[in-house]
C-alpha cells in the first residue's frame, strides 16, 4: 500500500467515525429537545472545540506536577527532538517536560505550533537512548498529524453525549410519578437510545484512538528508520505496566480486558506491524543501545508513587 493510499484510508476511516459520532449526538439532542436540542449540542461542541486548542501545554503538565526541561538540562533529548521535528516538518519543536512519576508514560499535548511532550521519570530511567528516541518520534507523529486535536474533538463529542444522556435519564426519572398517574407518556424507544448512545460513542472513540496509535507507530518509523527501536520500547512498556498492575490488581487482569475496550492496540499486534516495516530505506538516526539520558537530580525530588483519581487515571 502506497503512503498516499494509507493516508487516504486513514482519512476516510476518521471521517466515517466522526460522522457516526455526529449522528448519535444529533439523535440524542433531538430526543431531548427536538431541533433545538441538535442546535444546542452543536453550539456547545463548537464552543469547547474553540477553547480547547488554546489551553496552554504548561497548564496541562502542571496538573501532573511536570517540570519544563531546558536545552541546558537535557541537551541530548532536545537535540533528538529538534532533528525529529525537522524530519516531521514541524514549524516549532515541542517543549519537553519531566513527569515525576514511577509509571512509564509519555504523551503529547498542544498543536503543531505550540506543543509539548511529557516523559516520566520511570521511562527515562528504564529505556535506552534508542528506545526514548523511538518514543519521541511516536509522540511527534501524533503532533504532526494533529492527533491531539482529533482525539480532543472525539472526547468532546463523547462527553456531550454522556451529559445529554444523563439529562434525559434525570428528566425521565422526574416524570415517572406523572407517568404512573397517566398525565405524561414516556417513549421507551427514546429511553433505549439514551441508554446505548454513550456506550456506542465510547466504542467509536476507542476505535479512533487505536487507529491513531497504529498510524503514529508507522510514522515514527518513517522519522527514525528504526522499527526495532520502537518495538523494544513497547515491549518494555508492556512488561513494566503488567508488573505494576499485577501488584495493584492481581494477576490475570490484562487478559480479561477485551481489545474493543482498550485505548491502545495490543502490544503484540503493534510489534508485529512494526517489524513488518523492517526493510525501510529511511536513513536511521544515530542512537545508543545502552546509554540513557541524565536528568538533573533536583528534578527527581518530587517523584510520585502511582495514585488513583476519581476518573480512574493513574500517574
Amino acid at each position: 500500500m502506497t503512503e498516499f493510499n494509507h493516508k487516504l484510508k486513514n482519512f476516510v476511516h476518521t471521517l466515517a467515525l466522526f460522522l457516526c459520532m455526529g449522528v448519535i449526538l444529533s439523535l440524542v439532542g433531538f430526543i431531548l429537545a427536538g431541533v433545538d436540542g441538535i442546535l444546542w449540542a452543536a453550539f456547545l461542541g463548537v464552543l469547547i472545540l474553540v477553547i480547547s486548542p488554546n489551553i496552554s501545554p504548561a497548564f496541562i503538565f502542571s496538573m501532573y506536577g511536570g517540570r519544563l526541561l531546558s536545552a541546558g538540562n537535557a541537551p541530548g533529548l532536545y537535540q533528538i527532538t529538534q532533528e525529529l521535528s525537522a524530519r516531521a516538518d514541524l514549524p516549532k519543536p515541542p517543549e519537553l517536560y519531566y513527569l515525576p512519576s514511577r509509571l512509564m508514560n509519555a504523551f503529547s499535548v498542544g498543536t503543531s505550533k505550540n506543543s509539548a511532550i511529557g516523559l516520566s521519570d520511570a521511562l527515562l530511567n528504564t529505556l535506552t537512548t534508542r528506545e526514548v528516541m523511538a518514543v519521541l518520534a511516536h509522540e511527534i507523529s501524533h503532533i504532526q498529524h494533529h492527533d491531539v486535536r482529533v482525539m480532543t474533538y472525539a472526547d468532546v463529542l463523547n462527553r456531550i453525549t454522556n451529559t445529554l444522556s444523563l439529562t434525559g435519564f434525570l428528566l425521565t426519572f422526574l416524570n415517572l410519578p406523572l407517568y404512573f398517574l397517566g398525565l405524561v407518556t414516556i417513549s421507551w424507544l427514546a429511553l433505549g437510545v439514551l441508554i446505548v448512545a454513550p456506550t456506542i460513542m465510547s466504542f467509536l472513540q476507542l476505535s479512533l484512538s487505536r487507529m491513531k496509535e497504529f498510524n503514529a507507530d508507522r510514522q515514527a518509523v518513517l522519522l527514525t528508520g528504526d522499527p526495532e527501536g520502537l518495538a523494544m520500547a513497547l515491549a518494555k512498556l508492556d512488561v513494566y505496566e503488567s508488573s505494576i498492575l499485577d501488584i495493584l490488581f492481581g494477576r490475570g487482569h490484562k487478559g480479561s480486558i477485551p481489545s474493543v475496550l482498550r485505548t491502545h492496540p495490543s502490544t503484540e499486534e503493534r510489534i508485529k506491524q512494526l517489524l513488518s516495516l523492517k526493510e525501510s530505506s529511511i536513513q536511521t538516526l544515530k542512537h545508543s543501545n545502552h546509554d540513557r539520558f541524565d536528568i538533573p537530580v533536583h528534578y527527581q525530588e518530587s517523584i510520585r508513587n502511582p495514585r488513583r483519581h476519581l476518573g480512574g487515571f493513574w500517574y
